[in-house]
């Protein structure tokens, strides 16, 4: 890992080297968060997601549509013709 060197401008602003951006996927407009940790500033991304989403990125949610997709590829779900015919099969 090559060293990239900044420096902080009058506004403590500091540009974050092509490398590093490019290597990390940031973009502009994009959130990041710091953090001091042993005298060294940690930089991460940060996304935000609506209150009303946060259900979609649970580790239970995720774990849920891998299985999905799974059984896709394989072939393994059924088809129907009609909202009677899903409710059928789900109360048998």
């Amino acid at each position: 890992m090559a060293i990239a060197i900044s420096k902080i401008t009058g506004h403590y602003q500091v540009v974050i080297p092509r490398e590093v951006r490019e290597k990390s996927g940031l973009k502009k407009g994009d959130l990041v968060s710091f953090k001091e940790k042993d005298g060294e500033i940690i930089m991460n991304p940060v996304h935000i997601v609506r209150k009303d989403q946060a259900y979609f990125w649970s580790k239970e949610w995720q774990e849920s549509i891998k299985r999905s997709e799974g059984e896709i590829k394989k072939g393994e779900y059924k088809t129907y013709r009609s909202g009677k015919q899903l409710r059928e099969d789900i109360e048998k």
